[in-house]
């Protein structure tokens, strides 16, 4: 039974030192890894002892067991200096081991000479051996020193709670059982020997004892250790405070500016759990609670004192990847809560600033495509129905004028379109020779009056065929030689298009445009590509223009991947160039192109698209639009009605059934949005009639402005015949 007991105390001694070298080796003291180390070899000398056979035997191995008599005692009290953060000079240090060494020294003369033991007998009892000693005076030195280190060992105990009195109690009564078991492990065993009568060593159990109570002890001082640090970090780096928790949610420490933020913690008691009956505690235990229960929550828990905000963020704390308790911290999120709101109310700011933009855009767009609608649209009329060449050159120069008003006003549209982000690039299979053709058509007449030589070089090779946004490449073009021909009042202007490099499925567009203009200053660069701005304004103030040309021009090119390159001289002239990748739909090449005059094309009658007897509604608060929209759809043989307002809407629609009906949107009273939704509200739309939006309201998203209220379509004014009437054919085919 005695040499089961002493076998264990070898083996669990074991244990507990391989679990210590496994679990805290890289973050523990080398003190305590020797502590540990030697108690298995003081046990396995007792269980020597209890076999020996001969008093050699036994004399060798009572010399095993003090081997933890004279270093194992030392080493713990180094131990506890280390974990109490003591300063221990090296010298000290020295002087320690030297001492305990020089009384092994003394151990070692046992047998030999009688200054450590003056005589020993073997003796037994029940089949375990023992020894009847007589102690020399090196032994009384030896147990001087023993208890010398273990009243160290207490004061420093003492000594590290008056320093830090926010230490946990638990731990410290946890600290003074280590101590003592260690004291009784030293003298106790005696003690239960002669109570009990028999001269059996019972030091193995007490030091197994003080082992396993040690372990308990130091994962809580890690936990301390690792807690602390990351206190004292934060005081060092930030301002944000601390609070660390063990995993059952006791409080353990926090740093100065948690007890600023917080005073209560002053008084916060170590190991325990803060009150719930403490205010101040509320939102630090609620998110403790919910990171604890994996609550897992996208906005952080927040509170304000003293006129600041602060956020709660809770995390695991972990010593060397294990979880051993939790954290908050209390960012103090005042600055940037303050800038957010400020940030907000720009955001706001700006919201409303765009809202107005649009509103004025759409007004504008509506009162000036109005008259404009009546000018055109007449002026359509007329090409139409007079034969009279010189009424037609008259009505010429008003499609001209005309042409050029739309301009202005698109491009307005389109710098507001592309500033928003909500111009759109559609590519699709365009002739090449017709989307220079369109460019040329346009500019021709203006060149020609102004007495400049408009010159087109294309190269021969180019596809016939292109992939891409015809309507935006000729856009670009089209702006360049614009405004080439605006700042060139003699000279010429050249238009080249060829290609710089192509493969099986593309070609790389290269683009010219070359003028002999007034040119441009080297200083005034920077300002070519602002929007509404002109070069020197007071030499060029009878130039026409928004002055947004090519900062659209650059806004186009950019969402189509190419880049504007600018050459000029001042006084001779400016180059415009760019590339621009276009698939290939057609290789064949687009051979010699020819210009010759441009002439405006009058449509006659017969080319109109025909709908008799489509039944139509136009409704309009604008007598000449009515006008306008009732000649044009004549042309295709139709005769609409028309109203006036909202009500004289509303009461047509309830006494006859239309297949179309045109609904103008800006009207006085009650407009065309709250039109539609009366008409649907009293079921007056048969399932078959299509209300299409027809307004000069073009700006941003107008299209799907009307859609979303219930419109089956939209059209813009002005109205152009062509597009009016395939409208008409779209939804009369349905």
């Amino acid at each position: 039974m005695v040499h089961t007991f002493y076998t264990v105390s070898v083996i669990l001694s074991g244990l507990m030192q391989i679990l210590f070298m496994f679990q805290w080796r890289k973050s523990s003291s080398s003190e305590f890894i020797f502590t540990f180390a030697l108690v298995p070899v003081v046990n396995a000398g007792y269980t020597w002892l209890a076999r020996a056979q001969t008093l050699e035997g036994a004399l060798n191995a009572t010399k095993l067991t003090y081997v933890g008599g004279c270093f194992l005692h030392m080493f713990l009290f180094m131990g506890i200096l280390s974990l109490c953060n003591f300063k221990v000079r090296s010298w000290v240090r020295a002087a320690l081991l030297s001492l305990s060494s020089v009384l092994f020294g003394f151990v070692l003369t046992i047998g030999h000479l009688p200054i450590f033991y003056k005589s020993a007998e073997l003796a037994q009892l029940n089949g375990v051996s023992y020894l009847i000693k007589d102690y020399g005076p090196m032994h009384t030195v030896f147990y001087v020193y023993m208890i010398g280190l273990m009243m160290a060992s207490v004061i420093a105990l003492i000594v590290c709670v008056v320093k830090h009195p926010e230490v946990s109690l638990r731990n410290l009564i946890i600290l003074i059982v280590v101590d003592i078991i260690s004291v009784m492990a030293f003298l106790g065993g005696r003690m239960v020997s002669k109570a009990t009568g028999t001269p059996i060593e019972v030091m193995p159990a007490f030091y197994v004892s003080a082992e396993f109570a040690f372990l308990v002890l130091y994962q809580r001082l890690r936990l301390y250790s690792i807690s602390a640090g990351v206190a004292e970090s934060l005081i060092e780096n930030g301002e944000d405070g601390l609070i660390c928790f063990d995993r059952e949610k006791h409080y353990l420490v926090c740093n100065n500016t948690a007890k600023k933020i917080i005073p209560s913690l002053v008084r916060a008691k170590a190991d325990s759990h803060l009150s719930r009956d403490n205010k101040e505690y509320t939102d630090i235990l609620t998110c403790l609670n919910r990171f604890y229960n994996y609550e897992i929550s996208k906005t952080p828990l927040s509170f304000k004192k003293d006129g600041k905000i602060y956020e709660l963020h809770p995390d695991y704390m972990r010593d060397n990847n294990r979880i051993c308790g939790f954290y908050i911290l209390i960012a103090d999120v005042t600055t940037e809560r303050i800038h957010s709101a400020e940030m907000e109310k720009a955001a706001d700011a700006a919201r409303a600033a765009d809202k107005a933009k649009s509103n004025f855009l759409a007004q504008m767009s509506h009162e000036i495509r109005t008259p404009i609608n009546t000018i055109l649209g007449m002026n359509e009329i007329i090409q139409r129905e007079c034969s009279d060449k010189g009424i037609l050159e008259y009505s010429d120069n008003i499609q001209n004028a005309g042409k050029s008003l739309m301009m202005l006003i698109n491009s307005i549209l389109d710098f507001s379109k592309i500033e928003d982000g909500k111009m759109e690039i559609v590519p699709v299979r365009y002739s090449t020779a017709e989307m220079i053709n369109s460019v040329i058509s346009s500019v021709s007449v203006r060149a020609r009056e102004k007495g400049l030589n408009l010159k087109v070089s294309v190269n021969e090779c180019l596809p016939s065929q292109l992939y891409g946004d015809d309507v935006r490449v000729s856009q670009v073009i089209l702006n360049l030689v614009t405004n080439a021909i605006k700042y060139t009042e003699k000279g010429s202007v050249t238009l080249t298009v060829g290609e710089k490099e192509r493969d099986a499925y593309s070609v790389l567009l290269y683009v010219e445009v070359k003028d002999t203009g007034i040119g441009i200053r080297k200083e005034d660069m920077k300002k070519l590509f602002e929007s509404f701005s002109r070069l020197e304004e007071k030499r060029n103030r009878n130039i026409e223009g928004t002055g947004l040309g090519l900062s659209i021009v650059t806004g186009l090119l950019d969402m189509m991947g190419g880049t504007l390159n600018v050459e000029s001289e001042y006084g001779k002239g400016s180059t415009f160039s760019f590339t621009l990748k276009q698939g290939i739909e057609d290789e064949n090449p687009i051979g010699t192109y020819k210009q010759g005059p441009q002439e405006i094309k009058h449509v006659k009658k017969s080319e109109d698209l025909k709908f008799p007897g489509a039944k139509v509604l136009v409704v309009d608060d604008n007598v000449m639009n009515l006008k306008v929209a009732s000649r044009l759809l004549a042309l295709s043989e139709i005769r609409c009605d028309i109203a006036s307002s909202g009500p004289e809407a509303l009461e047509a629609v309830s006494k006859k059934e239309y297949d179309i009906i045109f609904l103008d949107h800006m009207m006085s009273g009650m407009d065309g949005i709250e039109t539609l939704a009366n008409m649907k509200k009293e079921n007056l739309l048969p399932e078959k009639t299509r209300v299409i939006a027809l307004t000069a309201n073009a700006i941003i998203g107008a299209k799907e402005q009307y859609i979303s209220s219930g419109f089956d379509d939209y059209l813009s004014k002005p109205i152009e015949v062509k597009a009016l009437q395939e409208m008409i054919k779209k939804h009369l085919d349905k």
